[in-house]
């Protein structure tokens, strides 16, 4: 009974099985999935390959609508140029093979929904036994005959779709000559009568099948219990090794410790080299070999300190050697070895400078931006600033360093006319241009003080002052922004950052308050704080220190006189929004304010309760008093005419 109830409601489903189900959804699907992806991506990949100047870290345009003014020296020109050939590395290559793989299975799904010969449609007998509509009985039943016996199962053991399709034949047959069927196919349009509508989703074939449930839920299972979980430990433990910042926490704990006020530049290649991304490089056979010539020639202005760590000493040399321009010493490994230092240095520096501001060490701040720089110019300590003009040498630093217009500093050098250049008389043309383009990119900066309280005329003791500075690049016209430095030993674009300090006058050189200015437009505005603690003439400094050019640093001297808060008498003026704003409730208030009025007119209820009680109590005493009034009233005049009564029956016996 069991077995023929289960074969009842089942006998569809088993005869069916998969045999008539249609997986062109899928790839429906799958087309449409892979148009969002790949189309979007295919533009974007085309757009940074032939318009290298449209991506973020080279714009041509700021937010602001500013352009962005770059460096024309042949060297710079020469960097950008070469950018798209290091664009078609290893990443490049990567996406173009994911790209051409994406429209490969997006033809293929056009092909095969293109020459899928099934169509949704409703049930046709005719079409199904391939007989006209006007077809008599005879040539329906000769029709049948000929199908059953051609997709008959018994004859198609191979063919899985047979005995599907003799299914069809049989249906049809049925809705033709059987009066039920038809009735039910002309009424419903099924022999079989009204049919519930079966909505699947856009699955392929192979998931469906019984023989492949047990791979796919073993697969299914393998990803959300091992790939899912292990994707995000691994992201996790890549993470949390590294600050907000993009520093390695042990790097920061390691700058945290080694770094006090005494350090100064020449600390800082070993420091570059022990950071954790240092020692987190490879290191190669050839090496040593490779990093003789290096060693021999590097002057190193400080005895090493981890002298038993080798990849700390190889990276310290190859930082030395970077200062001291001796790249020609280096072989392709090892000068990618410094190219991938250098890029983390712009991060660690970047820490190191915040760990100094921290605890308001102004030379120590001040020694870790000059290495900074030092690192973007490839300039030794102390290093003659002349060698940041392209195609300067020691030889021609001699030469400018002679005569009547000699010059040492890079700001003599620029504001010098063509004319008065004559050591450059021997060089080329375009040496000369690019000279002449690297002293018009270059930042001329001009800085404009003033220390103001907001809403005060005076300064007294107590107050938040404020340093408002303004930057102005000279050397841009309005609309303008400077772009990437001239950098040509630098291995990514790097962008002009300025340093504002604050500090107390000598001899202490506590830093008061700083501010990183990564801004590049023309006119550039900072506001430092600080709050006037004691009265009197005070004299602070304002440091403005360039990052990127050595010899551009600015310092301004600030003085103003702080009063007492007896010696100055200030109105308070309230203004009468303010005053409106006092007026009204805050939440908490509304809140208990709710709860209060719900109080009071409970309190209040209460009150008129007891007020009524007590003049109804009034009145009914006084009603009382009344009565009793009334009653012995009555009784006075009571005993008065009995009085009067005896005195008068008194008065009769008497006569």
């Amino acid at each position: 009974m069991s077995g023929g109830f289960r074969d009842t409601f089942t006998k569809d489903d088993q005869q069916e099985g998969l045999l008539g189900y249609d997986d062109a959804a899928f790839y429906y699907f799958a087309g449409s999935l892979l148009l969002t992806i790949t189309v979007p991506w295919t533009y974007s990949f085309i757009k940074g390959s032939l318009f290298p100047s449209a991506q973020e870290d080279c714009p041509t345009k700021l937010k602001s609508g500013s352009v962005v003014r770059t460096c024309k020296t042949s060297t710079m020109m020469g960097k950008v140029s070469a950018s798209p050939t290091r664009r078609f590395g290893l990443c490049w290559k990567i996406q173009l093979g994911v790209l051409a793989l994406l429209w490969v299975m997006l033809g293929l799904v056009y092909v095969i929904v293109g020459s899928a010969q099934k169509e949704i449609s409703r049930f046709d007998p005719f079409e199904i036994l391939e007989v006209s509509t006007s077809a008599s009985a005879a040539e329906i039943k000769k029709a049948y005959r000929k199908l059953s016996l051609v997709y008959h199962p018994d004859k198609n053991q191979d063919d899985p779709l047979a005995a599907s399709r003799f299914m069809q034949i049989t249906r049809a047959h049925a809705a033709l000559t059987d009066e039920t069927a038809k009735r039910n196919y002309e009424k419903y349009g099924n022999p079989d009568g009204p049919q519930t509508t079966k909505v699947g989703i856009g699955l392929p074939r192979f998931l469906l099948e019984k023989d492949n449930q047990l791979i796919i839920l073993c697969c299914f299972f393998f990803m959300l219990i091992f790939v899912v979980p292990m994707t995000f430990i691994c992201y996790y433990q890549r993470t949390k090794n590294y600050a907000p910042n993009g520093v390695m926490i042990e790097t920061l704990q390691f700058l945290g410790f080694y770094i006090n006020e005494s350090t100064r530049v020449k600390n800082c290649p070993e420091l570059i080299a022990a950071s954790a991304e240092s020692r987190a490089m490879p290191a190669r056979p050839t090496d040593n070999t490779a990093m003789k010539p290096i060693a021999q020639d590097v002057v190193e202005h400080k005895t090493r300190q981890f002298s038993n760590h080798p990849i700390i000493m190889k990276n310290s040399f190859l930082i030395w050697a970077h200062m001291q321009r001796l790249h020609h010493l280096m072989t392709p490994e090892l000068r990618q070895d410094l190219d991938e230092l250098l890029k983390h240095s712009v991060k660690i520096t970047q820490a190191m400078i915040e760990i100094a501001c921290m605890r308001e060490w102004f030379y120590t701040a001040q020694a870790m931006i000059e290495f900074r720089r030092n690192l973007v110019q490839a300039l030794d300590i102390k290093g003659p600033q002349l060698l940041q003009v392209p195609h300067f040498n020691e030889d021609i630093l001699k030469h400018v360093a002679r005569g009547k217009n000699a010059c040492n500093t890079l700001v003599d050098f620029m504001a010098r006319d063509a004319d008065q250049r004559k050591w450059l008389q021997e060089m080329e043309p375009q040496q000369i241009a690019d000279i002449e383009a690297f002293c018009s990119h270059v930042s001329d900066m001009e800085i404009f003080t003033k220390v103001v309280v907001e809403d005060e005329n005076e300064i007294v003791v107590g107050d938040v002052a404020t340093v408002i500075i303004q930057l102005h690049r000279k050397n841009l016209h309005e609309g303008e922004a400077a772009g990437p430095v001239h950098a040509p030993f630098f291995p990514c674009a790097k962008y002009e950052e300025w340093w504002i300090f604050l500090v107390e006058g000598n001899p202490c050189t506590r830093i008061l308050a700083s501010e990183r200015i990564r801004d590049t437009e023309r006119v550039i505005e900072a506001k430092l704080r600080f709050q006037v603690r004691d009265s009197g003439k005070y004299r602070m400094e304002v440091h403005a220190l360039c990052d990127s050019y050595a010899g551009l640093d600015k310092k301004v001297e600030i003085t103003f006189t702080a009063f007492s808060q007896d010696e100055v008498k200030r109105e308070i003026f309230i203004h009468k929004e303010d005053e409106d704003l006092d007026l009204q409730p805050t939440l908490f208030q509304q809140l208990m304010g709710d709860l209060g009025q719900e109080e009071e007119s409970e309190e209040e209820e209460e009150e008129t309760d007891a007020k009524s009680k007590g003049k109804s109590g009034k009145k009914d005493s006084a009603k009382d008093n009344e009565k009793e009034l009334i009653t012995e009233e009555g009784a006075k005049g009571g005993d008065a005419e009995g009085d009067d009564s005896s005195a008068s029956s008194s008065e009769s016996d008497s006569d």
